[in-house]
């Protein structure tokens, strides 16, 4: 893993040069191997002459030699540049799916605010928020991963995304999931056992990311390794999350309001090394989940009925 973290670096470096030094270096890299060859050929067609075989023998396994390092090294940085190509490649995909997503969400608002009248028994839901606003977005986030990493043909190399939000229950206080999207389009089995369980999440990440002083991003690259790092809430749970990441849903006062967790089935999905990409991509989706449960404690909060009056005429 090193060794082609360092391809890459050397591939990003190549590109990052101006035109003039890339052309200057790709031609001597074309002339070195040349000037070889040329001085091997000219070595061969001496050692003939003077009816030297072995000479002629070591020229010739040089000759080889040196030609299937060139030739490798180049297939191999050629192979590297195509990995860095198609990675950059993906995570703009998930990023344009991410916002054409979310405008969907848009349209479908627009569409709900105009195929009927407002009424006092939907006003809420419609004009405010609700649960299935938080439904939506994740399923939104979820969407957008299964589009960029999740559509291979082989079963074997296709990656299967788990999203979920987690944030403390109005109901109990207990930490909780209201919204969740996968592929089988179930809600995730820790929910049934916490049915019996109220503070089942209690050792989670989530449940750690409420305990810090500053909330912050936690990557699992691997929640096999070292044993135990990852607490599983019932037996096998790591063999099917096999990467993680949580994401802290945060106010516009830094106040810890639940997380974006994306759960995955391939091990070092998710890497440290990548947590400010990560970290844009799911901030997108985390500034609109806090809108919505902002105003969703803010409807719970009300301790009578509230009566809603047309307001004056904007303009």
């Amino acid at each position: 893993m090193h060794k082609d973290r360092g391809v890459i670096r050397l591939v990003k470096w190549w590109l990052g040069l101006s035109d003039g030094w890339r052309l200057l270096l790709g031609a001597l890299g074309t002339a070195v191997p040349f000037y070889f060859a040329a001085y091997l050929s000219f070595s061969v067609a001496t050692a003939a002459q003077l009816g030297q075989p072995l000479s002629l023998v070591v020229h010739a396994v040089g000759f080889i030699v040196l030609l299937t390092f060139v030739v490798g090294i180049q297939r191999y940085l050629a192979h590297a540049y195509d990995q860095m190509t198609d990675a950059e490649q993906a995570r703009m995909a998930v990023r344009l799916h991410a916002y054409a997503h979310l405008d969907r969400l848009v349209v479908r608002d627009v569409q709900r605010i105009t195929a009927s009248p407002a009424t006092s028994q939907h006003f809420a839901e419609r004009f405010v928020s609700s649960r299935g606003a938080l439904q939506e977005l994740v399923e939104a986030a979820y969407n957008a991963f299964e589009a960029a990493y999740g559509t291979s043909a082989k079963t074997e190399e296709r990656i299967d995304f788990e999203v979920t939000f987690m944030t403390r229950s109005y109901e109990d206080g207990h930490i909780t999931i209201p919204a969740c999207a996968n592929r089988d389009g179930r809600a995730p089995r820790s929910m049934v056992l916490r049915q019996q369980q109220h503070d089942i999440y209690e050792n989670t990440v989530t449940a750690a990311v409420y305990r810090e002083p500053r909330p912050a991003i936690h990557i699992v690259e691997d929640t096999a390794s070292p044993p135990g790092q990852y607490q599983e809430l019932y037996p096998g749970q790591t063999k099917r999350i096999r990467s993680s990441i949580v994401y802290p849903v945060l106010s516009g006062m830094n106040e810890l309001l639940g997380t974006l967790v994306v759960h995955c089935d391939r091990t070092g999905f998710f890497k440290n090394a990548d947590e400010k990409y990560w970290t844009d991509l799911l901030e997108i989706f985390a500034k609109r989940l806090a809108l919505v449960k902002l105003k969703l404690d803010k409807l719970v909060a009300l301790s009578a009925p509230v009566t809603v009056s047309r307001p004056p005429l904007p303009f």
